[in-house]
């Protein structure tokens, strides 16, 4: 799996839990990584839009469909062998609790894309 980043310069400071955010940017990295079967890609952006920071996590593997992605944040749902279906949740939880957003966007055989936007 290639990673490979594309981080904007001079962005401004945002205040957060650096450990909470570090989970949720890790969890997100094991994702992308575990929905990849043999060889992808996970690009990993940040930008400044508007008032916020977007760090943006894309990766090359299967995809989820409509139905599986409105479920990723009900506690227990899982489509991994040995998930707990707790990670993504948690995630969402902390973004929240700083004021942040987090989307999804998702297409079987096309990836997934994960953005987490903060205030800054």
């Amino acid at each position: 799996i290639k990673i490979e980043r594309r981080y904007s310069e001079n962005l401004p400071q945002v205040p957060v839990n650096e450990k909470e955010i570090q989970e949720v940017i890790m969890n997100l990295l094991t994702n992308a990584k575990d929905a990849i079967e043999n060889e992808g890609i996970i690009e990993m952006t940040t930008r400044k839009e508007g008032d916020s920071i977007v760090i943006e996590i894309k990766d090359s593997g299967i995809g989820m469909d409509s139905e599986t992605l409105s479920k990723i944040l009900d506690p227990f749902f899982t489509t991994k062998k040995k998930g707990t279906g707790l990670g993504l949740g948690v995630c969402y939880g902390i973004v929240r609790s700083h004021g942040g957003e987090m989307k999804f966007r998702s297409k079987p055989g096309e990836g997934t894309t994960v953005e987490v936007k903060l205030a800054v």
